[in-house]
């Protein structure tokens, strides 16, 4: 037989565990549901323009850069196309500057797939093009590509 002051301690007890659990079923459902909504892909574009087989592209830095607090993962760069090919010469994409890292290069027209965390740009990085060498029909060399773009705090999460 038990006494009702012990049966009032078990009940609140088993309350504030129970209490505690779906507190913490809860954070972590918000976690989960966070997590699902933190990446977004962010397409960019550009263009070289080639003189005497050479150019740099012309920054568009509200377009092609990781804004300050998010991350970039490129996860497709592409570089010419079959009505704006090359023939001879190459384009790289470089981070930051041409005197940078370089990211990408295109020894030949392509579309090009990297994997999660491969071509990452911190905030602030940016792509810059180049090419040289190039026999190009025309004066503009289009490029574009696709980024992973999350918020830094993500990283060692996206990274895994």
């Amino acid at each position: 037989m038990t006494t009702p002051d012990l049966s009032l301690d078990v009940l609140a007890r088993l309350s504030v565990s129970i209490d505690g659990l779906t507190a913490a079923m809860k954070r972590e459902q918000d976690w989960r549901a966070r997590q699902m909504q933190v990446i977004r892909q962010v397409p960019f574009a550009g263009q070289i323009e080639i003189s005497a087989g050479a150019g740099t592209a012309t920054r568009n830095l509200d377009k092609e850069q990781a804004k300050t607090g998010y991350c970039w993962s490129i996860r497709r760069l592409t570089c010419g196309s079959t009505a704006n090919g090359w023939s001879a010469g190459s384009v790289t994409a470089f981070r930051n500057s041409v005197l940078g890292e370089p990211i990408m290069p295109f020894p030949v027209p392509a579309v090009n797939t990297i994997g999660r965390a491969e071509g990452l740009l911190m905030p602030g990085d940016f792509l810059q093009w180049s090419a040289t060498g190039i026999t190009l029909t025309g004066s503009i060399l289009p490029y574009w590509g696709v980024a992973d773009c999350f918020e830094s705090w993500y990283l060692p999460f996206y990274i895994g």
